[in-house]
């Protein structure tokens, strides 16, 4: 799903709101949120020269600002002044999660939309953590070191975290190409909720049988290999909302943390 699309289908929260983008790079973000009819963008770029070109390509009710946006001197002006704050692929770049959060889910902001790559998900709190080059426009930023810790928290760690401030999420959708799942690898679980009438037992799904085309290609369309490998490829949307003003209905975590199953759960 490209940024086009996913910010479209949330234009209800960007249309006359006053819009944080955050880790908005080369104002490619901010440019969409532009046309979708933000009254007012703050844009925060860490490298100066991506910010350069952010303001050769936008003018108007756009302002773009050089810093860290785990930094809350800089961050916390802005925030006070916006209703939406949206930071898509940076979650996965930071080191102080918590403490970034805690800047955003303020008591004024109604929504905030966050793409990020999945953690190791499950139901349990957990974060995925690795070491980036900051040399890297893409990657994870410092002002004093050249290379940095940078976690993936999981489903469960943000819905737990938004609570806190009281935020719940009432949107996740998951996109990204990842290869059919390897029928020796189904759980039993998984073929009971994709399983047809008339198709063989589990034993036979799972071992090397011959199985009709209609069959293979359920399972191929159905089943993703979502093991640790592909952990780059799973890609996140999860839209928080504000409980103390903002009327909606959260999602129940043990229904999405599964990658194949929110991933049917298209737009």
């Amino acid at each position: 799903m490209e940024k086009q699309q996913f910010l479209k289908f949330n234009q209800h929260i960007i249309k006359d709101k006053t819009i944080l983008d955050l880790a908005c790079h080369e104002g490619v973000s901010s440019r969409i949120i532009k046309n979708f009819g933000a009254k007012h963008i703050f844009g925060v770029e860490a490298r100066p020269e991506l910010v350069e070109i952010a303001k050769n390509k936008l003018q108007g009710n756009v302002e773009f600002f050089v810093g860290d946006i785990q930094d809350s001197n800089l961050i916390a002006p802005l925030v006070e002044k916006s209703q939406t704050v949206i930071a898509l692929g940076v979650l996965y770049h930071l080191y102080n999660h918590f403490g970034f959060l805690s800047n955003i889910l303020r008591p004024n902001i109604e929504h905030v939309l966050i793409e990020t790559v999945a953690g190791p998900e499950t139901l349990d709190t957990a974060m995925d953590w690795t070491v980036e080059d900051v040399k890297t426009n893409y990657n994870g930023w410092h002002p004093d070191k050249t290379r940095v810790l940078c976690g993936t928290p999981n489903l469960s760690w943000i819905f737990e975290t938004a609570e806190i401030f009281d935020f719940k999420c009432d949107w996740v959708h998951s996109f990204g190409e990842l290869p059919p799942k390897s029928r020796r690898y189904i759980t039993h679980n998984e073929y009971i909720q994709i399983k047809e009438n008339n198709w063989p037992d589990y034993e036979t799904i799972t071992s090397d049988a011959d199985l009709p085309d209609r069959i293979t290609n359920a399972i191929n369309t159905r089943l993703v290999d979502d093991g640790p490998a592909q952990a780059g490829n799973k890609r996140i949307l999860i839209r928080l909302y504000n409980t103390k003003n903002v009327d909606s209905k959260p999602v129940d975590l043990e229904q999405c943390y599964r990658w194949f199953e929110h991933r049917q759960k298209s737009l």
